[in-house]
């Protein structure tokens, strides 16, 4: 059984750091920066083949320069395993 999870992060910069911040989080696996206003980030986090989203979440509020980190949205999907039909 596969599963898939993903989760929508809200994350708060300090005052002028949202590009920086950007860069680092982008250098982390998973993790991909989609809109950055001011200091604010909006991303997913999905899990990776090392690491699952709630690791990677738990280390965003130790990136340099993140204040916050909030998750709004979270979904996971389990693919069940392909059952052969019987001739």
């Amino acid at each position: 059984m596969n599963e898939y999870n993903v989760c929508g992060v809200l994350v708060l910069a300090r005052p002028g750091g949202g590009a920086a911040v950007r860069a680092r989080l982008l250098d982390i696996p998973g993790i991909d920066v989609h809109a950055v206003e001011r200091d604010r980030l909006v991303l997913t986090v999905e899990d990776t083949a090392e690491r699952r989203c709630i690791d990677t979440l738990s280390d965003l509020n130790h990136v340099d320069g993140v204040l916050s980190a909030a998750i709004v949205y979270q979904h996971t999907e389990t693919e069940e395993p392909q059952q052969e039909s019987a001739p």
